[in-house]
Formats: structure tokens, C-alpha cells, sequence
């Protein structure tokens, strides 16, 4: 009796350790949230090379990518409602979210900009705010799913900055300032992620379309994060792995939104 005993005991102890190894070596989900900047639109291939991605295969996570070209922070509170986006946040490890762009892009951006012009900052307050209670819902529904992942938030940066000089900046200072109040006020519940100083002064890293990042931008973004998560302990690598070279989109649809945009600014002065 006292010998199988033992040899139960001897079993335990070889097993458990390769059970444990196992589990040890599950990779990390990493989930993301958000518009089209965290989906990767302005790279052709973005499943293989957007930063999401890049960063996923430079730290070995499970990588899935909810993010939707054009959401704003209401659209993404409604997609929390969706099981299957539940499944993905309750089951995330790390969770990077962009959101906030699209609130202001799809306004009436040269109804804003004469209202700017004029010293009337009314409009751009208001879309702020309204932000901002989105902004809060989107982080309190995350919480309440899964309040063990650790959350990046990546601020906005002005994408516009070459082609209509500080006017979106206005609006992605009001975007950063609602972020960062939040965590002012909750300090404990996000990490920050700051785009503008790899994206803004470097035109080489916006998308012809001058809103997205370029493949050079998604990895510049990558890196960002990748810094952030190896200041966090959750990545051993801030250099890029790059599986797939990123292929900039050119649609013709970005030929004309340039187009456009060049000509609101000749309007504007």
C-alpha cells in the first residue's frame, strides 16, 4: 500500500511541472478595439502587417483584431453588446484601443473649421464631451468583462497636420484631454499609448489618404507599444518582428479625399 502510495506521489511530481510548463507557455491574447487605425486600414496586407499584428508576432501573442473601419465611440459601446466581441474582450490578456478620430471626422469639418475660425469653440466642446461619456461607458463595459486585462489606450495625433496645419489639431487635443481626464480621475485604469511624436512631423508615416498610417506607420505604432508593453513586463522584445512587409493602400478613393482636402484648405486660407 505505502509503495503505491509513493508511486502515486512520484507520478504527481513528474506531472506537475509539465503541466505547469504547459500552461506557462499559453500565449497572451491580444485583442483589439477601436476604428480603422487599430484595424489597419492604409496597408494593403493589413491581417499580416498592421501594428497589431506586427506587435502580436514580435511578442508571440494570440492575436484577434475586432477594430472597424469608421467606428466612433458609439458604435464601439454598441459592438460591446456583441457576444462573440464579449467572448473575445472577456478571454483578452491585453487589450489596445484606438477610438475617437471618427467622432470628430464625421462632423461637419468645414462647418467646425469656419466655427473655429471665428474664436467659436462650441461645436469641438461638445463633440468632447460627448466623447467623453462615450469614453466611459467603453472603458466600464471593458472593466466589468474582464477587470484583470491591462488596457492600452493610444491617443489620437493629427493625421491632417500636412495638409491643414493645426485645425484637426484642435480636435485631437480635445479627444487626448477627455483620455487623460479619465485617467485622472481613475488612475489605476488604463495605460497610455502616445502616437503623435512617431506619426505627427513624419510624413513618411501617414497613408496617402493623410488620415492613416502608412506601413511605416504601423510600424512606428508598433514600437510605441511594444515599449509600453516591455516597461509593463508583458514583452521581452521592443524591436519589431516584421513576418510581412506592409504594402501601402492606394485606392482611388484616397486620391480623391486628398483631392478634397487640398481644396478645403485653399477655401479656408
Amino acid at each position: 500500500m505505502k509503495k503505491k502510495i509513493i508511486s502515486v506521489i512520484l507520478c504527481l511530481c513528474m506531472i506537475l511541472p509539465l503541466t505547469l510548463a504547459a500552461h506557462a507557455q499559453e500565449p497572451l491574447n491580444y485583442l483589439l478595439l477601436g476604428d480603422s487605425i487599430a484595424q489597419g486600414y492604409g496597408v494593403y496586407n493589413r491581417d499580416k502587417a498592421c501594428y497589431g499584428k506586427i506587435v502580436a508576432d514580435t511578442n508571440g501573442y494570440s492575436y484577434t483584431n475586432y477594430a472597424v473601419n469608421g467606428y466612433r465611440s458609439c458604435d464601439l459601446i454598441s459592438q460591446l453588446g456583441n457576444p462573440e466581441v464579449n467572448a473575445a474582450v472577456e478571454k483578452a490578456d491585453i487589450i489596445s484601443l484606438s477610438i475617437g478620430g471618427n467622432d470628430f471626422l464625421q462632423q461637419n469639418l468645414p462647418r467646425i473649421a469656419v466655427e473655429v475660425l471665428a474664436g467659436n469653440y462650441k461645436i469641438v466642446n461638445d463633440v468632447k464631451d460627448i466623447f467623453a461619456e462615450n469614453f466611459a461607458v467603453i472603458i466600464g463595459t471593458i472593466k466589468e468583462l474582464n477587470p484583470d486585462a491591462v488596457i492600452l489606450v493610444q491617443t489620437l495625433y493629427n493625421p491632417m497636420k500636412f495638409v491643414l496645419g493645426d485645425f484637426y489639431g484642435l480636435a485631437t487635443v480635445r479627444v487626448n484631454e477627455a483620455i487623460n481626464e479619465y485617467l485622472d480621475e481613475n488612475p489605476d485604469a488604463f495605460y497610455l499609448v502616445d502616437t503623435a511624436p512617431v506619426m505627427e512631423n513624419h510624413p513618411e508615416c501617414v497613408a496617402v489618404d493623410t488620415v492613416h498610417p502608412s506601413a511605416v506607420g504601423n510600424v512606428a505604432i508598433a514600437e510605441v507599444v511594444l515599449e509600453k508593453l516591455y516597461e509593463l513586463g508583458l514583452g521581452e522584445n521592443t524591436e519589431p518582428v516584421i513576418n510581412a512587409v506592409g504594402i501601402d493602400e492606394i485606392p482611388f478613393t484616397s486620391y480623391i479625399i486628398k483631392f478634397f482636402v487640398q481644396l478645403f484648405k485653399i477655401v479656408v486660407g
